[in-house]
């Protein structure tokens, strides 16, 4: 249940002592957000908001600003904000790759500019479950399916635990405002698909879907860190000499591992699917280029590049 006591003891895994941090929230003024923003409140903490208005939805948007920043004059919080220019708009090609891009740049400005500690996003249950079956469907190891990190690159995710019927049940309880995004209701996107269509069917066949699908990716979470423990070990093994742009490995003790400790060594390279099959049994002098890496198969080794 999500409640203030339980919101603090996952906070205070994350962030250590959080009475002395400072934090930047990400609000969009949607209930995921504007909840995040109440919680941070009722705890007395230090924290500052970022909203971005990105002009897509018209008034809509500029509502969506409206509702954050009424929030932060409500409650003596500072505000920052970013409107999209329609030449900055003009740059874009893939509109959610273009428009995180932009987020996280923004985020991690202000987080040096106001000297502060962690950024903070509403990323909640649901979220995860949308990027696992997302993951799954493009053939995602095991990283991949073990869940949006809650703590990464000075992000944290705290409500990760929590489902979104949950968000909107404290939202109700303190009367929290918040606006609905009416574009999430649309299936112009895979997300949005799979949130509108194929998580319904699932909650209906199985009706404690969501909460068994949370305690399965706990699980995957600890064979996931233990795994890549063992990568790292492996790699470290294997690891001849040079440095993060041109290295090289020892091919020889590599394919004497496990299977699964290769193609994730590989994948790490940008590699996948029938390409790290076609590495695994290279001849001497093969070339191949992944979106990341170039490498050359030695006899004996792996000669690797990273690419601009």
């Amino acid at each position: 249940m999500l409640d203030f006591n339980n919101f603090k003891k996952i906070l205070m895994e994350l962030g250590g002592d959080i009475s002395s941090k400072k934090f930047l929230l990400a609000v969009s003024g949607g209930a995921d957000s504007m909840v995040l923003a109440s919680l941070f409140k009722i705890g007395d903490l230090k924290f500052e908001i970022a909203h971005i208005n990105y002009h897509f939805r018209d008034e809509d948007s500029n509502l969506d600003k409206k509702i954050v920043e009424d929030f932060c004059k409500k409650n003596d919080i500072k505000f920052h904000l970013k409107d999209i220019s329609e030449e900055e708009k003009s740059k874009m090609k893939s509109l959610q790759n273009w428009a995180r891009e932009v987020r996280y740049d923004f985020f991690f400005n202000l987080l040096v500019k106001e000297n502060l500690d962690f950024i903070v996003t509403a990323h909640h249950l649901n979220d995860e479950l949308e990027t696992f079956i997302i993951n799954l469907s493009r053939g995602s190891g095991i990283k991949g399916l073990s869940g949006i990190p809650k703590n990464e690159n000075r992000i944290l995710r705290p409500l990760l635990s929590f489902s979104k019927s949950e968000i909107y049940a404290f939202a109700e309880e303190n009367k929290i405002d918040f606006r609905e995004d009416k574009s999430n209701q649309k299936d112009d996107y895979l997300r949005n698909k799979i949130r509108n269509q194929i998580v319904p069917k699932m909650e209906e066949v199985f009706p404690n879907f969501l909460e068994k699908f949370g305690e399965s990716l706990g699980y995957l979470d600890t064979v996931n860190r233990f795994f890549q423990e063992e990568i790292q070990k492996t790699f470290d093994e294997i690891f001849v000499e040079g440095n993060e742009s041109e290295f090289t490995l020892n091919k020889t003790i590599l394919l004497k591992k496990h299977k699964t400790i290769i193609i994730e060594i590989i994948r790490k390279l940008g590699f996948t699917g029938i390409e790290i099959e076609k590495i695994m049994s290279a001849e001497n002098g093969k070339f191949f280029r992944s979106s990341t890496h170039e490498i050359t198969i030695k006899r004996k080794e792996i000669f690797c590049k990273k690419r601009n």
